[in-house]
């Protein structure tokens, strides 16, 4: 096992995906009541409205209130409609909420704290929000586990952000870390793309952002952070 292990924050050690897979899927059936099919409303939230405000806003919770309220305007003029400020106002209050700090997975905290045990663990997230994404790290009780100095916050996860956040924490080889979260974008391929080993977390969820074919297959596999631990454990034995 590498000395250094890095980890991903939502959907590693807390609960993000599915709060905003649940707030989406109100949105759909609230366009659905509204007359638009549910097809026609995924592509135009997907594939337009969301990579729009995305290139704009950046990762984090801030841009759902207005992609619900972006996505219902547009699709009121591709079907030559008339928008309602009230409706309008309604789609995005369903996103309310939603950066509110997200809990923590079963098992994640006390993972955390058996590989700090063992190995350097270095906390890396990305969020266009860096204040924000560390309020959440705190209220998940991370910052109890590991110290400040050891969370990185990235706007974007990229091999040139992993090659930053390897000098960071002073590795001066990629393969003297390993990457563990749940995404293959963003936390598996950068990894694996500058030389570092990886774990991906299936949570069986995966955002349509994040879908991604992997840069080869030599990465392990977990179904769970605290599965991911025992894995890394067992392999250092």
């Amino acid at each position: 096992m590498p000395p250094l292990i890095l980890v991903d924050f939502d959907d590693t050690l807390v609960d993000t995906g599915p709060r905003f897979h649940a707030r989406r899927e109100q949105l759909f059936r609230f366009l659905e009541a509204e007359g638009f099919s549910r097809e026609v409303s995924e592509r135009v939230h997907h594939e337009v409205v969301d990579q729009e405000l995305l290139d704009l806003m950046g990762f984090g919770p801030f841009r759902l209130g207005p992609s619900f309220r972006d996505t219902y305007v547009r699709l009121c003029f591709e079907a030559e409609r008339f928008p309602d400020p009230g409706t309008a106002r309604e789609a995005e209050a369903l996103a309310a909420g939603i950066e509110n700090p997200p809990p923590l997975l079963p098992g994640a905290l006390e993972a955390l704290r058996e590989l700090t045990a063992h190995r350097s663990v270095g906390i890396y997230t990305q969020s266009h929000f860096a204040e924000y994404q560390l309020g959440c790290v705190e209220a998940a009780g991370v910052l109890e586990v590991v110290e400040r100095s050891q969370v990185r916050i990235t706007p974007e996860k990229s091999p040139d952000a992993f090659r930053e956040a390897l000098a960071h924490f002073r590795v001066g080889r990629a393969e003297a870390a390993w990457m563990v979260g749940n995404s293959i974008r963003s936390d598996v391929n950068p990894a694996l793309a500058v030389g570092a080993g990886a774990t991906w977390i299936d949570t069986g969820l995966t955002w349509h952002h994040d879908r991604a074919r992997p840069v080869h297959n030599r990465f392990s596999r977990a179904t769970s952070f605290p599965e991911a631990v025992r894995q890394l454990l067992e392999s250092a034995d």
